[in-house]
């Protein structure tokens, strides 16, 4: 997990202007933790098909 940091953190770094702000960085961060555990769901086969979410929505909304 810390390679990643440090690899999502240099990502960011590139992208920053002089009007970024903390929370910027912040945000970036948070949306590629976000990306890494939601492709570490994919590959371990923990996804809905569109079939499922239908069905699990209507059942919510009830």
């Amino acid at each position: 997990m810390e390679t990643k940091l440090k690899e999502h953190l240099m990502q960011i770094a590139g992208r920053l202007t002089p009007e970024s702000t903390l929370e910027d960085v912040y945000e970036q961060l948070s949306l590629l933790a976000d990306i890494e555990i939601s492709e570490e769901q994919e590959q371990n086969g923990q996804v809905l098909t569109q079939a499922e979410v239908e069905r699990q929505s209507q059942e919510w909304l009830k």
